[in-house]
């Protein structure tokens, strides 16, 4: 498979994510905006998780790929707590997918080798 797709893809969800990820932590809480904001951030959430496990520069999965199973299960459980209404929850969730997200990003650009660190220095 060539890992040039999977990596654009990654980039073009991840990029966005994290800036309406950003802009839903300031936002009012249970608005129109914020609820709208947030469905669009899960599903770029989502698919930047999914699409992580088809970029292997090392021919298998890394340590890295934990930060998408981590954040796949906290939007999930995160999502599904609003719905019952569990606020705390899914705050905690949310926050915790976002911070996850961002953590990889800095990390991913950090390592020398790696496609965002080339691109970037």
């Amino acid at each position: 498979m060539d890992i040039a797709l999977p990596i654009q893809l990654h980039l073009f969800v991840v990029i966005p994510s994290i800036i309406l990820g950003f802009l839903n932590l300031f936002l009012e809480k249970g608005t129109h905006l914020h609820k709208i904001n947030g469905k669009f951030w899960v599903v770029l959430m989502l698919i930047a998780s999914f699409s992580s496990f088809f970029i292997m520069p090392t021919g298998s999965l890394t340590w890295l790929h934990l930060f998408a199973i981590l954040v796949i299960v906290t939007v999930l459980v995160g999502l599904l707590a609003i719905y019952k209404r569990n606020k705390r929850l899914h705050i905690g969730c949310m926050f915790g997918a976002y911070l996850g997200t961002v953590i990889s990003a800095v990390i991913a650009l950090s390592i020398p080798g790696r496609l965002l660190h080339n691109i970037m220095f």
